[in-house]
């Protein structure tokens, strides 16, 4: 009665000359023959409930998506909200389309690289474990916490993120390590100094006994 055409294939508007919202995975085209070409529903993995066509990513694609997913929700991105944000990792347990697949990371921003940020998900050709700190380079520990044996001092403005204690073996314990805060390490008898660098008082010849120095 009115002129307006009653829409099918997912497609809307006067003329059905355009694809329904939510459904912009493949580009608007009239039925040829026997052939619909319906609209495409996007796929965002059930956290956004928007999208917008691409051209240039349908056609890197190879023509199969071309729908961009918006405003990803449970701290997803990616054109399928298929991917965990940065500072988030994919639980191994879940798949992507789980509310709760994504979970935060638990890195200690001081001795990780990057800033905090974890490997986003398990892929054995890339070598990678969801979840897993990847720590500096004298820095060890789930959480990339800990300096290693004979490194102290965690700091993040150190790209290796601890420094070596330096402890002096003549005077510092066998396989000794120093203090993991102040760097101070642990002398022999009769040595002192932070390093355990030189003899205490009445002592000397620092690296000559057995026990680190000599009385007088």
């Amino acid at each position: 009665v009115h002129g307006r055409c009653i829409c099918h294939h997912n497609t809307e508007g006067l003329s059905c000359e355009r694809c329904k919202d939510f459904y912009n995975d493949a580009p608007w085209r009239p039925a040829e023959g026997m052939q619909d070409n319906a609209c495409k529903r996007c796929n965002c993995n059930g956290h956004s409930g928007r999208c917008h066509f691409d051209m240039a990513v349908y056609q890197a694609s190879g023509g199969v998506s071309g729908g961009v997913c918006e405003d990803c929700q449970d701290n997803t991105m990616g054109q399928h909200c298929d991917q965990c944000k940065p500072f988030f990792y994919q639980d191994p347990l879940k798949v992507i389309s789980d509310p709760q697949a994504c979970l935060p990371c638990y890195c200690d921003p001081e001795g990780t690289l990057h800033n905090g940020v974890c490997e986003g998900h398990t892929d054995p050709a890339l070598g990678t474990v969801a979840g897993r700190c990847p720590c500096k380079e004298n820095v060890e520990g789930v959480r990339c916490d800990k300096c290693r044996a004979n490194y102290y001092g965690l700091s993040s403005s150190n790209p290796l993120g601890c420094q070596p204690c330096n402890c002096d073996p003549s005077g510092s314990l066998p396989f000794s390590v120093c203090d993991p805060a102040t760097g101070e390490c642990l002398c022999q008898q009769f040595t002192t100094g932070r390093r355990c660098e030189k003899c205490v008082v009445r002592y000397w010849g620092l690296g000559n006994s057995l026990y680190g120095c000599s009385p007088c």
